[in-house]
């Protein structure tokens, strides 16, 4: 935790607590500030929750604040009030995140590159047919058909079947049934995705007659337009036979478009480095001279530079070329300067983690980024609430402080004494036998009942107290860290410096070996003054 943030949650609870120690039971107040910890680290939610929660049914209705204000989280910037400080209650805030939940689609807009196969109250059932229309119509979900990068994975789908997305106008849009895709192979089978992109067979209103009647359309659709393919996929080795000849023909229609663009490119002289710094031409000659030197192609006599064809598509960001000369290794080779196959290096290694988290790494190796200063501020939160809020079972009685009331009454008793001394002194004088000798006895009495005070203090632990165990407690905890964590049910993962853990991986193994998938090398080449880095990746 930053240390603004420690500042700012420390304030708010020490707020928080002045404000509504007397609405709420010490063991309430801890439960709201951890909730409030749980929800946000620097306790922004805090006050709110103290204003919002009623101390009837306060367990239940601490559950209920915690699915709002997560609700709240989630749709603050679609709500009209995104200030959660100004909803007055808790059934406020769950009144304007429902409404936004059941907020009504009304109308779906068609757009050019798509059909509407069928309309009703409810539904709107679209084919799209090019990939802009499949990332228009499935917006908001996690479809791969959807996505900006998922041109190939549409063109795939759409070589044996055809894909439907049915649009429920009127679904919330948490709702994994919110969209549905369907992939309707010309042989008949059908598979269906939620909105979250998993698969399923049933439920939603499969089975239903709403669903029969779509899906006679759909039929009748495939049937009229598609003809020709559905008689092609009844039959497995047509159906092969077709798909190989789909896939030659993309293959066919992608080398021609990088063809024509070489032979443009060469007709220009782009690449000639003379009087040019164009950043590309500066790549191509750094691989050019790269794939001779360390792969040994052989250039044939009627090729040259321009038979490097750049890629349509780069390697973690880098451009990639690939070498189409009569020596065809199949060889490929993305490239950049420095800083550009660093931070291509750096993102391999992101996607790593973020896939496989620290399973991808030695556990030993992991250990040495755990950020000990988050779990150290996580463990003196929690010790800290524990020992404030419950310290009778940190502190012996003999341990506390004397309460003001205590103070206050061994002040009277001295008083008392004081007077008690004054008689005592006068003896003989003023007072009797007998008054002397109650006076002595009643001055002992008080010494007994200041020494009775002084062993049973009654005072809450001071800041000092409360700081030295809960450091104590903390430092215990750091000892083993690894073993603590484990103990509270932390998870490694998400206290592990990444960015520190990234940078040392690279640094360590080199850009190659997380860049190469062929060899695992880094080649450099100079050009124009800048040094590039090649690395095969076919």
């Amino acid at each position: 935790m930053k240390f603004i943030n420690i500042i700012l949650s420390e304030g708010r609870r020490d707020d928080f607590v002045n404000k509504y120690r007397n609405k709420f039971s010490n063991e309430e107040l801890k439960k709201i500030i951890m909730l409030s910890q749980n929800l946000s680290p620097n306790n922004k939610f805090l006050m709110f929750l103290g204003n919002v929660m009623p101390t009837q049914n306060f367990d239940e209705n601490l559950s209920k604040a915690q699915k709002a204000v997560e609700s709240f989280i989630k749709y603050q910037q679609a709500l009209e009030e995104k200030d959660i400080n100004k909803y007055q209650s808790l059934e406020d805030i769950i009144k304007a995140i429902d409404a936004h939940e059941n907020k009504v689609r009304r109308e779906v807009k068609e757009v050019e590159g798509a059909d509407v196969v069928y309309e009703d109250d409810r539904f709107t059932v679209v084919t799209p047919k090019t990939h802009k229309a499949s990332c228009y119509y499935g917006a908001g979900t996690k479809w791969c058909t959807a996505s900006m990068n998922g041109d190939s994975h549409f063109n795939n789908y759409n070589v044996d079947g055809k894909l439907f997305y049915f649009i429920d106008k009127k679904g919330k849009s948490n709702d994994r049934f919110y969209k549905v895709a369907l992939l309707q192979k010309y042989d008949g089978d059908k598979t269906y995705y939620d909105a979250p992109d998993k698969s399923f067979s049933s439920g939603w209103i499969l089975g239903s007659e709403e669903y029969q009647k779509i899906q006679k359309v759909i039929d009748e659709y495939i049937a009229n337009n598609f003809s020709r393919e559905v008689e092609i996929f009844k039959d497995k080795e047509k159906a092969r036979l077709e798909r190989e000849r789909i896939r030659q023909q993309q293959q066919a229609q992608m080398r021609a478009r990088r063809l024509r663009s070489a032979e443009q490119r060469k007709e220009n002289d782009e690449w000639n480095l003379d009087d040019n710094d164009d950043v590309q031409a500066e790549m191509a000659n750094a691989v050019y001279n790269i794939i001779q030197d360390s792969y040994g192609v052989v250039v044939g006599e009627d090729e040259d530079i321009y038979n490097l064809l750049p890629a349509e598509y780069s390697h973690y960001g880098l451009p990639t070329f690939e070498w189409m000369g009569e020596d065809d290794q199949g060889l490929t080779m993305a490239v950049g300067d420095w800083d550009q196959v660093y931070e291509a290096a750096k993102e391999y290694t992101q996607n790593l983690w973020d896939d496989m988290g620290s399973e991808a790494f030695s556990q030993s190796f992991v250990e040495n980024y755990i950020d000990e200063d988050s779990i150290r501020s996580y463990f003196e939160d929690v010790f800290e609430s524990d020992v404030r809020y419950s310290p009778e079972s940190w502190f012996d009685d003999e341990d506390l402080p004397l309460s003001n009331e205590q103070i206050s009454e061994i002040a009277k008793l001295e008083e008392e004494k004081e007077t008690l001394d004054e008689i005592i002194a006068n003896h003989g004088d003023e007072y009797t036998d007998d008054e002397i000798e109650l006076a002595e006895d009643r001055f002992k009495e008080i010494e007994d009942e200041i020494e009775e005070i002084n062993n049973n203090p009654e005072g809450e632990p001071t800041e000092d107290m409360i700081e030295n165990i809960v450091s104590s407690l903390v430092d215990e905890k750091m000892y083993d860290v690894v073993n603590s964590m484990s103990e509270y049910g932390m998870d490694l993962d998400e206290y592990i410096d990444v960015d520190r853990l990234i940078e040392d991986v690279v640094d360590m193994d080199g850009v190659g070996p997380a860049l190469s998938s062929y060899d695992g090398d880094e080649h450099e080449e100079r050009i124009n003054g800048t040094w590039y880095h090649a690395i095969r990746v076919e």
